[in-house]
This record gives C-alpha cells, sequence and structure tokens, in this order.
C-alpha cells in the first residue's frame, strides 16, 4: 500500500504557545509541586507491602512515585513550565557532566544536540520521548552516554545525537518527522554520516517518532521527499513505544487492550495522562483519517511495513511487562513488523515499567540490580549493529 497524501510546506511553528500557564494555574501548580514530598514518603513506607515497588530499589521507588505523581497532576502545559524546554535540559546536562555544549540549528526549527564529542563515522540517532508534548529529560542523556562509554570499552568510538523536535502546541504533525527528516538529510548530506553507519534510536513518543521515519520511507509524506529514496539505515530501536495513541488496537474494536488497565497501577505513567495526551496530538493532525498511519501506526494496514528491509537493516522493538503501553507494542511488533522483516527482535523486561532502562538513572549513576535486563541487551543490540559496519 502506498501513501499519495503528502505535504509540501515546512510546518507552522508559534514558540509563543509553550508552556502557557495562567497565574492562578502557576500558583496551584506550585501548591501540587509542595504536595509531592508526601505522596513519594508514602510510597516508600508501602513499598515492601505492594506489587509495583517491593522488587525495586527504595532510589527507584522514590524516583518512579516521583515521576509518576508530577505526570499525573500537571497539565502539559504546567510540565513544561516545570520541566523547561529540550535546550535549557541538555545544556544543564553537559555543564554537570562537563561536556561540551553542542547545538545545531537545522532547517525548519529542529535541533541536534551532541552527547559528549561530535562523531560522524559511526553514529547513533536519539529521538526523544515526552508525548510530543515534553522536553528532552536529563537522565535519558546520561543513559545514551553510558552506552557511549560503554561502546568505548569495547574499542568503539560512536557519536550520539538528539533530536529535538518541536513540541506540542508549538507546532502539531507532521512537523516532528518533518524536522527528523531534515536532520537525517542534514547528517548524511552535510556532515557525510553513512546511512549503513546511523542507528535510529527512540522511546515512547520518541519510538513513534522512529516508526514514522521508516513509514515515510515507505510512504513518502513529503513532496518532495526529503529522504532520498534507496536510504536504508543501519538500524531502529524502540523502547516503549508509544504506537496506540487511543489505547486500542489494530482491530476495528474501540475496546482498549487488556494491559491499560492490567498495568495502571504497576507503571510510571497511568493509562488516563497516555489517553490524554494521545487526544491532545491526534487533535493536531491536519488530515486525521489520511495521517492515521504514520502517526497511530497501530492502526496501520497490515502491509504498511512490507518493505522495511529495503529501509532499515534490523529493527529491535522493547517494553516492560508492567508498563500500559506493553499489549500495543506487542500487537505492533507481532502484526506490523515481525511478518516482513526477518531481523527483528522484541524483548519484554520481567516487571519492567515505561521506559525501564532510563528510571535507573534518574536516581543512579548505571543500571540498578539484577532487575535490569533490558539495558545489556540494548547494549547488545547496539554493539552488534557496528560490528560490522
Amino acid at each position: 500500500m502506498s501513501s499519495t497524501h503528502t505535504y509540501s510546506k515546512k510546518p507552522v511553528l508559534d514558540e509563543h504557545k509553550y508552556a502557557v500557564v495562567s497565574w492562578p494555574r502557576a500558583v496551584w501548580m506550585k501548591v501540587k509541586l509542595k504536595l509531592s514530598p508526601i505522596v513519594i514518603l508514602k510510597e516508600v513506607v508501602l513499598s515492601p507491602f505492594v506489587a509495583r515497588s517491593k522488587d525495586k530499589s527504595l532510589k527507584r521507588v522514590r524516583g518512579d512515585a516521583s515521576f509518576r505523581y508530577l505526570t499525573d497532576a500537571l497539565s502539559g502545559a504546567e510540565l513544561q513550565r516545570f520541566m523547561g524546554t529540550s535546550v535549557s535540559v541538555y545544556s544543564t546536562w553537559a555543564r554537570q557532566h562537563n561536556l561540551p555544549i553542542l547545538i545545531e540549528e537545522l532547517e525548519d526549527g529542529g535541533k541536534l544536540f551532541w552527547v559528549g564529542p561530535k562523531r560522524t563515522e559511526k553514529m547513533l540517532l536519539y529521538c526523544h520521548g515526552g508525548a510530543y508534548i515534553f522536553p528532552c529529560q536529563e537522565f535519558t542523556i546520561s543513559f545514551w552516554r553510558y552506552i557511549q562509554l560503554e561502546l568505548e570499552k569495547q574499542g568503539m568510538d560512536v557519536g550520539i545525537a538528539i533530536m529535538s523536535y518541536s513540541l506540542v502546541p508549538v507546532a502539531q504533525f507532521p512537523a516532528q518527522v518533518w524536522q527528523t527528516c531534515r536532520a537525517l538529510e542534514h547528517l548524511f548530506s552535510v556532515e557525510k554520516v553513512k546511512p549503513s553507519n546511523l542507528q535510529l534510536v527512540g522511546d515512547s513518543a520518541g519510538g513513534n517518532l522512529v516508526s514514522q521515519v521508516l513509514s515515510v520511507m515507505l510512504h513518502p509524506l513529503f513532496s518532495p521527499p526529503i529522504i532520498p529514496s534507496g536510504t536504508k539505515l543501519r538500524g531502529a530501536y524502540m523502547m516503549s513505544p508509544w504506537v496506540s495513541l487511543t489505547g486500542v488496537g489494530s482491530s476495528p474494536s474501540v475496546k482498549k487492550l487488556p494491559s491499560f488497565e492490567e498495568c495502571n497501577d504497576s507503571d510510571v505513567i497511568s493509562t488516563d495522562s497516555i489517553l490524554t495526551w494521545g487526544q491532545t496530538v491526534l487533535a493536531g493532525a491536519a488530515s486525521p483519517t489520511l495521517d492515521m498511519p504514520y502517526l497511530d501506526p497501530i492502526r496501520a494496514p497490515s502491509d504498511w511495513y512490507q518493505g522495511l528491509p529495503n529501509v532499515v537493516e534490523r529493527v529491535f522493538v522493547s517494553t516492560g511487562g508492567a508498563e500500559c503501553l506493553r499489549d500495543a507494542g506487542r500487537v505492533f511488533f507481532d502484526e506490523k513488523i515481525k511478518p516482513w522483516h526477518e531481523k527483528a527482535e522484541y524483548f519484554e523486561q520481567e516487571g519492567g515499567v515505561h521506559n525501564d532502562p532510563f528510571f535507573d538513572f534518574q536516581v543512579a549513576d548505571g543500571p540498578i540490580g539484577e532487575r535490569q535486563t533490558l539495558t545489556p541487551k540494548i547494549l547488545e543490540w547496539v554493539t552488534r549493529g557496528f560490528e560490522f559496519s
């Protein structure tokens, strides 16, 4: 199946819409933030007796509870105000780690943040998560810096760049995938990165964005195409991908996938939050029906990814066994990816929450405990991708 629906005009951006919070809401936001220590303390006290926490370290219990409370209690605009911008988050992180602040302004509003030294012979392009609403988070950068340093120990000098795209409501679909395609075009044409030496990785909404890039490469959405025909990436990894913005599966049924109910109490993000953010993102699509295969890939036609081996060498999808998006990730992999690609892998972390490996780095400098089985899998997969490139 091919798409005849295309966009030819660059995205419209309105930076004035970011983090707009009225003064009464700002006051109420401060009240809610002051309540967070009480919520965290309660979770710590109860942690030996509740399933979601009893197998975690106390550091993880505190960190996970804090994130869950913030995403439950604050609106999208309030979270933007509280978290700041991706530029400020990255710049603060780089200063704290005594690394250079390397920001490249790209055409049409996107940016590249380099993690550590700028290297282009072998590289990862990381698409951050955050429901297309929230900025990049410091602990996610720390995770990829950890991967970078572990690769260096194996003699692999790999460059890592973060794709900073315009967030909702500053820009709506397809701005984010347009900007990401522009970034890839820049890396290929200006930085002379070989597609066969680039692995595209993303988590949550960033995983959704990775799937969008693959969709655009298979079914050009932009006229003229931004990524040249015949381009083939080395790899694509999607961690806890946000592939169901409505909570339903690939069938016409409007019934929610079971994990949205089963894992609501165990995950670091609630079902209500996920579905609310999904409604916000979907509401911005200019042509909801025609855009749906790109924006909500679980509802793409069954043969949508048929040509996947032509645009990416290898694919990896992972989920957590205790996350709300678990079943969506399973369905997406089993029905959309696996039938069309022989080098596609899936891993589900037992007891893992949404983006589980990242939350170790929210409270520590590396993976925590034996329960963290996904981080070594990611490192292994990335390593194998570069071994023969």
